[in-house]
């Protein structure tokens, strides 16, 4: 608690006083704690605290912008971030502290909605940000192009390719399999909607809960402006949303037809993604869906 009470003291713009703190689950990259602080009033306040090396500066930061910008939209709840820093040789990020409740039988629905309309009041052209950030531990290129297509191909599969062959991961079947995706990256996204939105960027059941209100609440962001489409990749990979999830948001912002069959190739950059940060157990699985996306 003396640690905790250092960093309250020295990062945030009003004065507290620590009195409990509980480690608690906050993922596999980072030290996580929720904290009971009282301020001038005798008034008690929870926080979120994350803490890691020096080196994890940059993805607290992301992850604070990350959390800022869906904030802003006002279209679903987020954590609202506090502040970001270093004291005592650890940086650390502080939040909002969310209660949960257990999921109710209209949350999937609403999920779907406010997703929905966090991508139609973002709606636009834009593709890309104005700095990198992360998925997960791995650097997130998000340099603008012209085209939505060349983005992903180069900042996205190029980049996850290129990062897996340096790495041994990606063998010849796989490298030649995804070679041939990026160049017919015009071919397989065609039909969907030009217009691009603001992006989670890695929604999936572990980032999102339900709180105290029976709110929907999406957190650990890795945002960038892209093809709606591209946000259901993790879901359908691990997401586990049932049908009315995705009926709530056709309902809001319909995607267009053969978006089952597009999301393929967003599913295998997180694949790809998770072959770099975890190994070469997922390499079968890029393999397959490869081969399915080359089928269709």
């Amino acid at each position: 608690m003396d640690e905790l009470t250092e960093v309250f003291s020295a990062l945030m713009t009003v004065e507290y006083r620590v009195i409990g703190c509980k480690r608690v689950t906050g993922g596999c990259i980072s030290e996580a704690y929720k904290v009971l602080v009282e301020d001038s009033a005798g008034k008690q306040l929870r926080w979120f605290a994350k803490a890691n090396q020096p080196s994890f500066l940059s993805n607290f930061n992301a992850e604070a912008d990350g959390l800022e910008r869906l904030g802003a939209t006002g279209s679903i709840r987020v954590p609202r971030p506090a502040c970001v820093g270093q004291v005592a040789g650890r940086v650390w990020l502080i939040m909002e502290w969310i209660d949960q409740s257990p999921q109710h039988d209209s949350f999937f629905r609403d999920l779907g909605t406010r997703l929905a309309e966090l991508h139609r009041c973002t709606s636009g052209r834009r593709i890309g940000l104005e700095q990198d950030n992360f998925l997960g531990a791995a650097t997130q290129i998000n340099q603008a192009t012209g085209r939505w297509t060349d983005f992903f191909a180069e900042n996205r599969l190029g980049f996850q390719l290129r990062w897996g062959v340096d790495q041994r991961l990606v063998d010849g079947s796989l490298r030649q399999a995804c070679e041939r995706i990026i160049g017919r990256l015009d071919q397989l996204l065609e039909g969907r909607a030009e217009d691009t939105s603001l992006l989670h960027g890695d929604l999936w059941s572990g980032n999102y809960l339900c709180d105290d209100t029976g709110q929907p609440v999406i957190l650990d962001p890795a945002v960038y402006y892209g093809c709606r489409e591209a946000e259901f990749g993790m879901l359908r990979l691990f997401g586990a949303c049932p049908p009315p999830f995705y009926e709530s948001y056709q309902d809001c912002f319909p995607m267009k037809a053969g978006w089952q069959r597009r999301v393929k190739v967003y599913v295998l950059y997180h694949l790809l993604n998770h072959l770099n940060l975890f190994g070469s157990g997922y390499h079968s699985e890029c393999q397959r869906m490869a081969e399915q996306i080359l089928r269709s």
